[in-house]
């Protein structure tokens, strides 16, 4: 039986999450269908990277382009933004959504495809890499291979980007990053210090180290946090 109930509605469909897609090989290729309509559908990212248990990650930045450094903790401590595209695709080729990293030059191929190929999702293409594994200069050539009435609808859900593949932080998990070299762990805000803004008049009043802690001997000052 196909029906669910609300509370079971995360067990059915997508999880919202996808795996990368790559080819790794030179003259690698796939074919895939873009999960676009149009470029009105396609966004890009300004990200920071970090290191997690490792591995490298990225993180959503919270400065938009005409906001000043401090906007963000990891601007303002120059750990400077970059765009990307994550671009989600249907392989056909393994029957799975998949996500397309790639930089913001893209932009230029996908909206020259979006317009030339009108609804593109109904688009199949082949995607061939020219490059040898680990090669700098790698480049993908795109071409379309045929055209049906398939639609987004028609596929699995699309991969939720912000807080998968892009980790969603906020200001004070960043700062708690940039102190402590790893992000606290989720669902532990009860167990993480409580910082507040210092002022002339709280320079003589207690401050509260921990949500759990009791009030302490009287601290002098405060450090001015950033938001």
């Amino acid at each position: 039986m196909g029906r669910f109930r609300a509370d079971e509605a995360d067990r059915y469909g997508g999880q919202g999450g996808a795996g990368y897609f790559s080819l790794k090989n030179n003259k690698d290729v796939a074919q895939v269908r873009f999960m676009y309509d149009s470029i009105d559908d396609v966004e890009g990212c300004a990200v920071h990277q970090v290191e997690i248990d490792g591995k490298k990650r990225w993180i959503n930045c919270l400065r938009s382009y005409n906001e000043p450094l401090d906007s963000c903790p990891f601007c303002a401590k120059k750990r400077f933004q970059q765009a990307k595209l994550f671009i989600p695709l249907y392989n056909i080729d393994e029957d799975k959504v998949q996500v397309w990293e790639r930089g913001k030059k893209f932009f230029g191929k996908i909206s020259s495809l979006c317009a030339r190929y009108p609804h593109l999702v109904s688009h199949v293409f082949e995607i061939e890499r020219n490059g040898n594994k680990g090669e700098t200069t790698t480049t993908y050539e795109i071409y379309e291979v045929n055209k049906d009435d398939t639609t987004l609808e028609d596929l699995p859900e699309l991969p939720q980007i912000i807080g998968s593949v892009v980790l969603d932080k906020s200001a004070d998990d960043m700062e708690f990053y940039l102190e402590n070299g790893y992000f606290p762990p989720e669902g532990d805000d009860d167990d993480m210090p409580v910082r507040r803004r210092s002022s002339r008049q709280d320079e003589d009043a207690p401050v509260e180290e921990d949500r759990r802690a009791t009030r302490r001997t009287p601290a002098s000052g405060g450090r001015r946090d950033r938001f």
